[in-house]
């Protein structure tokens, strides 16, 4: 095996140097599942320590770029396959990170009535009319997650509200800036309306999220239900032990 020649800048930290010329490798000749060499052949290749060739995993990892298998190895991601960072982004920002084109097709836009699991969250009566969003959620023309939102209707033009627009952006756009939002997680199977439009199979696995979006000033100001595609789109969660 060749050894690599440093020539980096002194300044720049050497994880990030086997980062870059790993994600170079990646983009131009690995294929997705590939497994990439090991930390002891990449140690050997790059003249670095073990915690450096981790760190630099670690860094591929936040982007999307690999992922590992314990007792296996780290894999070259399939680009289709979005891993999604437990911090506040949207569909289109997510896509847009990972080198993928986000677009949407609507299904439906309308003012409805709140429903009673949406009352409490937005802090709004039963029956108070809200801005309705129904959506379908692509990347690279494939279907990805399946969407509905509801929005205070005083948020919004309901002109502008394009087919592929972020929310979040054009919440900014308006002087609504959405900092935080609270997040419930679980395993769906997909009914048949969902199996269709996801292009999956009637009973499939999936992710719902259910989400409350508050502005910075502590509004809240959207309530999402989204079905992600189980096999196209994952969540990283990481946690620390309270001592």
């Amino acid at each position: 095996m060749v050894k690599h020649q440093s020539t980096e800048p002194s300044v720049r930290a050497k994880y990030d140097y086997v980062a870059a010329a790993l994600e170079e490798r990646i983009r131009s000749s690995l294929a997705p599942r590939e497994l990439l060499p090991t930390e002891r052949d990449l140690m050997a290749e790059f003249g670095v320590s073990r915690a450096t060739v981790r760190h630099a995993i670690r860094v591929l990892i936040h982007r999307g770029l690999v992922y590992n298998v314990q007792g296996s190895g780290t894999f070259v991601a399939d680009p289709a396959v979005v891993s999604k960072k437990l911090r506040l982004t949207s569909f289109s920002e997510d896509m847009r990170e990972r080198g993928l084109v986000s677009s949407s097709r609507l299904i439906s836009l309308r003012i409805a009535p709140a429903p009673a699991e949406v009352t409490e969250a937005l802090e709004v009566a039963e029956g108070e009319p809200l801005r309705f969003i129904e959506r379908l959620r692509l990347a690279n023309d494939q279907p990805m997650a399946h969407e509905q939102v509801y929005l205070p209707t005083d948020l919004l033009d309901i002109d502008l509200i394009q087919e592929g627009a972020s929310l979040y952006e054009l919440m900014a756009a308006g002087g609504t800036h959405v900092e935080r939002a609270a997040q419930t997680i679980g395993a769906v199977n997909l009914p048949a309306e969902h199996a269709r439009l996801l292009d999956q199979a009637v009973g499939a696995a999936a992710i719902r999220v259910v989400r409350v979006s508050f502005s910075d000033r502590g509004r809240p100001v959207e309530h999402a239900t989204t079905i992600y595609r189980a096999d196209r789109y994952t969540f990283d969660v990481v946690v620390a032990r309270v001592r």
